[in-house]
């Protein structure tokens, strides 16, 4: 139950944050699918992610962001295992309105490492910090949807747990994201 309380607080702490950002500036909301690769110990493993966020001004965004890993047996020597990771992620463009943009993208959150038992009504899980840094490119092919082809490196520091050795899901990562305009 304590788990529970804990991601309707982040949830609604991330929600007031987002919408705090956006009394401040123009509000024009985008939601963002992605789905990307973490090389972990010579291996790709999939992740799959939502976000939705605003700009800042012409070259800066922000966005609350969940990305959710399913972690395979050959890494956990577990079944049933996953990662989440939560958090806000701000993106900085070279150009204030180009078809091919550079750009340079930071995040900062929370994981959560988890095993859903069949037995179990709640999964057992473990909150760490999270981190990550990218560099890449911003496709702008329509007015309202936009590329995101990213490389980087994400620091997600934890314990040994789950069967992985400490520190294991602190690897390099690429994505594709894609995302919308909400006007």
């Amino acid at each position: 139950m304590k788990a529970k309380q804990r991601s309707m607080v982040i949830v609604a702490l991330l929600c007031i944050a987002l919408f705090q950002v956006g009394a401040a500036v123009a509000w024009e909301p985008y939601l963002g699918f992605g789905k990307g690769k973490a090389e972990i110990e010579d291996q790709k493993y999939r992740f799959y992610e939502l976000s939705v966020g605003t700009p800042l001004g012409s070259r800066v965004s922000v966005e609350a962001f969940l990305l959710a890993q399913p972690l395979a047996v050959q890494l956990t020597a577990q079944d049933n295992t996953f990662a989440l990771m939560s958090g806000m992620r701000t993106s900085l463009t070279l150009f204030e309105d180009a078809t091919f943009n550079p750009m340079v993208q930071a995040s900062i959150g929370q994981m959560i490492l988890g095993k859903i038992e069949e037995t179990e009504s709640y999964p057992d899980l473990a909150w760490h910090f999270y981190s990550s840094i990218a560099t890449g490119f911003e496709l702008n092919i329509f007015d309202s949807f936009t590329i995101l082809l990213l490389s980087g490196y994400r620091f997600a520091p934890h314990e040994a747990q789950l069967g992985m050795q400490a520190n294991t899901l602190s690897s390099p990562f690429n994505s594709v994201s894609f995302r919308a305009d909400l006007r």
